[in-house]
């Protein structure tokens, strides 16, 4: 199951963000802040886009460490 980068939208296995290369994520708890394929400057989306980013951002936040909570919920909500 996925997670995602709240910055750039990348979609992330959650076991290899938390086994794999864990150094390679900034994150708070599920959250991710930035991942290793974020822009350097700051990404352009779309409303919709940043509009579903910030309602994965709240879920992450209401959720706290529970990966697999959020995991469970992003892809219940179709926000993936």
């Amino acid at each position: 199951m996925d997670i995602v980068c709240t910055r750039c939208g990348e979609p992330w296995d959650m076991d290899y963000v938390r086994h794999e290369e864990p150094e390679g994520f900034r994150r708070r708890g599920g959250r991710i802040d930035r991942c290793p394929v974020c822009p350097r400057e700051k990404p352009r989306h779309s409303r919709e886009e940043r509009e579903r980013l910030a309602a994965i951002r709240e879920v992450a936040d209401l959720l706290g460490g529970d990966i697999d909570g959020l995991a469970a919920t992003l892809e219940d909500f179709r926000l993936l």
